[in-house]
């Protein structure tokens, strides 16, 4: 008698990790500085090629199809495969202890978001305007790349960061303290917890990652997050993505667990908003799998 492979524990486990395989040659091929297009990354090691022609649809395709933002993409996938490995082998309870290479690889991917606030919902929204000054909260901050990002853009906007975690924080100011231009005097960290947050209409735009907040702290950080916006601000959450397969969703939830941070939905997320009479509420798709971001204007 023969098993097809999803009744077979040994099959089932090499298809698993033949996965993780495959999407860190995706990431490899993503990041390989010596190509600068989908063709040049599979001709320049063709072993790996070889891995990412099992892709659906076929390498060259997979790789156009992710091409336009490759670097936060790759750092995207680096950083869940670091994360999982952490978890695989027990060795991690929230995600800042996961080691300075995986704090810096976690900053990459979120660099992204930040592109996100800059080129869509910004101008949607009518703030992070290159010529005009603003003061932004990043709660969250870590290794600061999107407080960075956007003071880099936005020569007259000031960023605040905010953490809990001592270890990125020392990153983000190690970084800031190396930049040779104007970072230092626009941008500032402090160790702060979101819902200790006592600066009353201090902000023109908050921006928070709800999937890195425990879920039953959420309530009391909109709260704070809110009473830090000045009347008609912008607020901007990171959610979970709504998947359908119940594997992302249960895989999203453990991974959380084990970090101390949050599954809370998109779908979710705006319901509490629109209850807190926030106006404009708009979802922003980020990529294929990854976090939904969700503006909102304060009231006025």
């Amino acid at each position: 008698m023969t098993h097809s492979p999803h009744s077979d524990p040994a099959a089932t486990v090499g298809e698993l990790t033949t996965s993780s395989i495959v999407a860190a040659a995706l990431a490899s091929a993503l990041r390989d500085g010596r190509a600068d297009s989908p063709a040049e990354a599979l001709r320049v090691d063709p072993a790996r090629a070889a891995v990412l022609e099992t892709l659906p649809g076929g390498a060259e395709g997979a790789l156009n199809a992710l091409w336009a933002e490759r670097l936060p993409r790759a750092n995207n996938i680096v950083s869940l495969l670091n994360q999982a490995a952490a978890a695989a082998a027990g060795a991690t309870q929230t995600w800042s202890d996961l080691g300075d290479d995986v704090l810096v690889a976690q900053g990459r991917s979120s660099v992204l978001m930040a592109r996100v606030l800059l080129s869509r919902i910004g101008p949607a929204y009518g703030f992070l305007d290159p010529g005009f000054p603003a003061r932004v909260l990043d709660v969250g901050t870590g290794v600061g790349a999107i407080a960075a990002v956007l003071a880099e853009s936005l020569p007259q906007v000031e960023v605040v960061g905010i953490d809990i975690a001592d270890r990125p924080l020392e990153i983000a100011r190690e970084r800031l303290a190396a930049d040779s231009g104007d970072l230092s005097a626009r941008v500032r960290y402090r160790h702060q917890d979101v819902t200790d947050l006592d600066e009353p209409e201090s902000y023109d735009v908050v921006w928070m990652p709800l999937p890195f907040l425990p879920d039953g702290i959420v309530d009391e950080a909109l709260t704070r997050a809110s009473a830090a916006l000045r009347p008609a601000g912008l607020l901007v959450l990171g959610t979970q993505p709504e998947a359908e397969d119940r594997r992302i969703t249960a895989a999203g939830a453990w991974l959380a667990s084990l970090a101390g941070g949050g599954t809370l939905p998109a779908s979710e997320v705006v319901r509490r908003l629109t209850r807190r009479g926030f106006s404009d509420v708009r979802r922003f798709d980020t990529v294929l799998g990854g976090p939904v971001l969700v503006g909102a204007v304060a009231p006025s």
